[in-house]
């Protein structure tokens, strides 16, 4: 019988630092940024204070999209959703078989 060594970093490809999926990667910073971008440019106050509003705001959507919902992509968890929204039927029992 063969024995086949597999190394411990058999899953790491396609990942960022081995742990984030580089799609959930790029929608983390498509969805953080723009907080980030108005943040630093519309609030009037200090360097400081405009990191720390960054951090509250774009830390927990970045966090939330490299997490993904099931497993899977913000992106389709959207389209899964959509799927079965527009596909959906009301189905009702009456008692009665045709």
């Amino acid at each position: 019988m063969n024995e086949y060594f597999i190394p411990s970093n058999f899953e790491d490809s396609g990942k960022l630092m081995g742990v984030f999926k580089i799609r959930n990667t790029v929608e983390a910073g498509v969805l953080s940024l723009p907080f980030v971008y108005l943040i630093f440019k519309f609030l009037p106050l200090g360097l400081t204070w405009k990191i720390i509003v960054s951090a509250i705001f774009a830390v927990p959507i970045g966090g939330f999209a490299l997490m993904g919902i099931n497993d899977d992509p913000l992106t389709v968890f959207a389209a899964t959703v959509w799927k079965w929204w527009r596909n959906r039927k009301i189905k009702e029992y009456r008692g009665e078989v045709r």
